[in-house]
């Protein structure tokens, strides 16, 4: 017999933790959740940025969802912030993807961003199968200082991949406007 856990709602009391980020450091916040997604309370993303803003670092937000971004633009920590969205495709796989936006929504908003004046990357991971001139044009839209590319990192979830020619070729259209770091997972493809 299953039984449910109920478990009592989250409060997120970061003053609480008193966490010394330190100084000069350039800190990816939140990298194993989506913190902008549009189930997040606001509340809770403005506790983590006027928290972040109380230290002298860089920090890296990333979100599937970079429109919600854009509500936050004029808060002091973005001009200290690098914006990073997920763009693995220029294509829509709905069974994958299920509720993130699509990739070319991603993209109008990294370039909104980046027109603010803002530093923008891009990640390209789980690559999956493109098509090359149209994952080039939306990668473009965003400005990126940096793209990374990586592969699939669950194994109990099939992707549709690339092939390793596709995935060098785009590496290489990528440089022309950007600087491209290939992750570890993705190396096979490079050979």
């Amino acid at each position: 017999m299953r039984r449910k856990l109920l478990l009592p709602p989250l409060h997120l009391e970061l003053k609480e933790l008193k966490v010394n980020l330190g100084e000069g450091n350039f800190i990816f916040v939140g990298s194993s959740t989506d913190e902008w997604a549009a189930n997040v309370p606001s509340e809770w993303i403005e506790q983590v940025l006027d928290y972040c803003d109380g230290f002298n670092n860089r920090y890296l937000f990333q979100s599937k969802n970079p429109a919600r971004f854009l509500e936050y633009l004029d808060h002091p920590v973005m001009k200290k912030s690098v914006l990073c969205t997920t763009i693995e495709t220029n294509r829509f796989y709905p069974d994958i993807m299920r509720n993130t936006p699509v990739p070319q929504e991603r993209a109008a908003a990294m370039q909104e961003i980046a027109n603010y004046g803002i530093p923008t990357y891009v990640t390209c991971e789980p690559l999956m199968q493109f098509d090359p001139a149209e994952l080039v044009e939306l990668v473009g839209m965003c400005s990126p200082q940096q793209v990374n590319i990586g592969r699939n990192s669950r194994y109990d979830i099939t992707l549709p991949e690339p092939t390793a020619n596709e995935v060098k070729m785009l590496k290489a259209e990528l440089e022309k406007f950007t600087k491209v770091e290939v992750k570890a997972n993705a190396y096979r493809w490079m050979r």
